[in-house]
Order: structure tokens, then sequence, then C-alpha cells
């Protein structure tokens, strides 16, 4: 029976750092249940765009149109029902881009609806792929570089405990976003980075971080996740006068750290910083004591262990 509608609903993605400055970069992030993007593709007459994000969803549609050679863009109707805000450092760009064009895929050609021609509809992983893995996956993903590869494959995926509670935290005050062509002046301008540093990065990932998530070993896991996230942003020192991204996300880091939670770092650019904790109440309590939700937003979130969620109506 053919579908009149279908609704694509995901997670985000929290970014643990690269392994590398330039092509094919690799890293190490994980998927998280909130904040959410969800979107819905109706049939339609002709190509009816949302309203918001318009023009990456326009970007999609026409890609859509070039992969399937169509005279025209996808002939439905596309709705973003819910968006986190663009450019805080929790890959939603990829999200969309990704939901949107599976959302077109599964609704007009279900038949050729494979995870790789979503992605090329996308248009998204030339940096990181851990997005686009997460979108598929979910979980913790850890992916390599692979200069032959279209899309970095990964080299290991892991659950995360779900106990385990991720607090998502972002100054209110004005804080720089790094995105499109400011995003590819800033690499255009980072130092080559050293094989000593690729192969230090692959074995904190390999020896530390992943092995605390395969043990449930929460303090190991906290210590991990944040050196190896400082290490990381080091490689950007030059263009973010440290390893985080400007004053304010610095100076929440090292009041995080300075009141007792280990596994604190700055997720992608920033602004958003991560801070995990063993358990969602001793987060509740944490954020209930000691922050100043006037002066910074906050989300209590867990690892997102399985993919994004399709929905299709007849």
């Amino acid at each position: 029976m053919t579908s009149q509608q279908v609704r694509v609903t995901t997670g985000s993605r929290l970014h643990f750092g690269l392994l590398d400055t330039a092509k094919p970069f690799g890293g190490v992030g994980v998927m998280v249940d909130d904040p959410i993007t969800e979107v819905v593709a109706r049939r339609a007459d002709a190509f009816q765009g949302p309203a918001i994000a318009a023009n990456r969803v326009l970007g999609v549609a026409e890609r859509y149109r070039r992969q399937f050679q169509l005279d025209a863009l996808p002939a439905c109707k596309i709705e973003i029902v819910r968006r986190p805000p663009a450019h805080t450092g929790l890959g939603t760009g990829t999200q969309l881009a990704m939901a949107v064009a599976e959302a077109i895929s599964q609704l007009l050609h279900p038949e050729n609806a494979d995870q790789r021609t979503a992605s090329r509809i996308a248009d998204r992983g030339r940096r990181s792929a851990v997005g686009i893995h997460g979108y598929r996956h979910g979980g913790l993903i850890y992916e390599d570089a692979d200069q032959a590869a279209e899309l970095n494959p990964i080299r290991q995926r892991l659950d995360v405990p779900k106990q385990w509670c991720v607090a998502i935290l972002r100054p209110i005050q004005e804080t720089m976003t790094i995105s499109g062509e400011v995003e590819l002046d800033q690499f255009a301008k980072l130092p080559a980075t050293t094989s000593e540093q690729r192969d230090h990065f692959r074995t904190q990932i390999t020896t530390q971080l992943l092995p605390a998530i395969e043990n449930s070993d929460f303090d190991a896991f906290s210590e991990a996740v944040h050196q190896y996230n400082r290490d990381s942003g080091l490689l950007f020192e030059s263009v973010q006068n440290g390893p985080y991204n400007g004053v304010a996300v610095s100076l929440l880091v090292d009041f995080l750290r300075s009141n007792g939670i280990k596994g604190v770092g700055q997720s992608s650019w920033g602004p958003s910083v991560f801070a995990w904790f063993a358990t969602r109440d001793q987060a509740q309590q944490f954020v209930s004591d000691q922050i100043d939700q006037a002066k910074v937003h906050v989300l209590l979130t867990h690892a997102k262990n399985d993919p994004r969620q399709i929905e299709s109506q007849s």
C-alpha cells in the first residue's frame, strides 16, 4: 500500500573531537535522545518546503531531484515539527538533512531508500561521519579516517549505559558560532596534525574511552572523555585561543570541573558544553544547586542507543 505520509524522528549528536584537522579527519561522538529533530513528508501535487530552514530543505529536495533524474522537485510537502537551534555544536544540520532526505525517499521511492542514497542526498559528513552513522545506528560512534571511502567507516560502535545522564549546557550570553564559510576559513588556518598526535588520540580512544564504556566504568569514562576532548580541542588552539571556543565556554568548563564534575567538554565548535553524571538524580541535584539558569541554558538527556525512528502512514 502506498504511503501518504512519512515521519522521521531523530536525536542530536555530541562530538567529542576530531583525530585530525584535515581530510579525512576521523573522530568520536555519541547520539543523545534530546534535543529532537522531527520531520514529516506528505504527498502533494508539487514540492512545498517549510517556512523554517527553507534553503537547507530546498537543497535536499534539489539533490533528490538530480539523484532520481526528475523533471521537477519531489512532489511532497515537508513539515519540520521539531528542530533544535542550529550551530550550537549538536549536529542538528546533519540530523535535519538526513531526516528530510530519508522522509522523501521513503515516501516517494521506498524501493531505493537505502542509507547510502539518503547520505548522498543529505550531502553531509564531509568532515565528520559521526552524525550520519549515529543517525543510522545510535550509540557512541568511533569513525576512523579512510582516504578511499566516500564516508569514513565505523571503527567501533557501542551502547552507552542508559543510566548515565548528560547535561547539555549553553551560555545564554552571546557566544561565537562557527559554521559555513567561517568554519572553512577556520580550518584553512589550522596547522597540520602530526602522526604522533593522531596516534595519541587513537590510543586514548581505544585504551581508555571505549573500555570504560564497555565496562560501565563511569569514573574512567568521565576522565577519558574530558581528556580526549581537551587534547583534540588543542588542535584548534590557534583559532579558539585554547582548547575551547571563547571565554564563556572556557569559564563554564572550568566552573563545572572545579565543582567536581569530571566528564566535561565542548561539543564540536560549541557553544554547547556537555557534563556527564552517573545518574539523572545527580544531574538534577547539581543543576538545581549550582547552575544559574538565567545565565546558562540546561537540558538533561541520555545516550540514544537506537537509530532514528521512521513511521509511515497509508
